[in-house]
């Protein structure tokens, strides 16, 4: 018990430590601490749910301000987010650095105003001076791991091909997972080709649907997001297929309901609560 105490007091000085505000601090207007937290896209699908809840919980836990910010996808709106933030004299900004060409210089702006830039969920390796620390996956890793899950696990031989279904491919995020996977396809002696699904689910069935209808011996498929991964089984079964093995990203109820269900093999989960 003694040493538990120990432990608790560590916890609430070091508790207290963070919650203090930095010196070179770049409001000067109050002592609260207030965070502009910009989601890169999609807020209501359920992917969101529990990073919004964790992120808010924390919030809780350290009495700081956060307000979240859609940036629907599109690199302009996320500059101006950032943008916004920097005239709001904003204590801290959490991005997704979804568009690093476009976000890194705003985000350098507000570093060197003092504002603390922390990643979040997507980084890039073209905007590592744009920001202080990432938090998330290892998205080249990610999909190294998928793709030798599926491989190894339904014997996919030398010569097959094998879809992989991307989100919107030229996001950073989108575009490292695709490298991991076609790296491990490639390793294995299997092709990968990869399309642009979208990130809206109707979208991602109808073009992995159309794909198959026109590439009936598919072997596997590997959606490199949520949308594509959720619609695979679906997008076989109209297609007139069965029994393609695959696997993704990301775990909603209709990723969990076909791994359940064994219509998905496995998905990566980014444990986006504990981001």
């Amino acid at each position: 018990m003694k040493k538990l105490g120990m432990v608790f007091a560590t916890l609430a000085i070091l508790s207290i430590g963070l919650m203090i505000p930095p010196v070179t601090q770049a409001k000067q207007d109050n002592n609260d601490v207030d965070v502009t937290f910009i989601v890169h896209c999609c807020l209501g699908h359920p992917f969101w749910e529990p990073l919004l809840k964790g992120a808010k919980e924390a919030a809780e836990i350290f009495n700081v301000n956060v307000d979240f910010q859609n940036a629907d996808s599109d690199p302009a709106k996320n500059v101006n987010l950032i943008e916004q933030a920097i005239a709001n004299k904003q204590d801290v900004i959490i991005p997704m650095l979804v568009h690093p060409d476009a976000m890194s210089g705003p985000l350098k702006k507000a570093m060197s105003k003092g504002i603390t830039v922390i990643a979040a969920n997507a980084d890039s390796p073209k905007a590592h001076d744009a920001r202080e620390a990432y938090v998330g996956a290892e998205f080249v890793a990610s999909g190294e791991l998928i793709a030798n899950r599926i491989v190894k696990q339904f014997g996919i031989k030398k010569g097959s091909k094998c879809l992989v279904a991307g989100g919107k491919v030229e996001e950073s995020h989108i575009a490292a997972r695709g490298q991991g996977v076609l790296s491990a396809l490639k390793a294995a002696g299997v092709q990968g080709e990869i399309i642009r699904g979208g990130d809206i689910a109707e979208q991602a069935l109808n073009v992995i649907s159309q794909y198959l209808l026109a590439n009936p011996k598919t072997a596997c498929i590997i959606g490199l997001a949520s949308a594509p991964t959720e619609v695979i089984p679906q997008a076989v079964e109209e297609a007139g297929l069965s029994n393609i093995p695959n696997g993704g990203f990301d775990l909603t109820p209709k990723i969990t309901a076909n791994i359940k269900a064994g219509l998905t093999a496995a998905s990566v989960d980014q444990q986006p609560f504990w981001q």
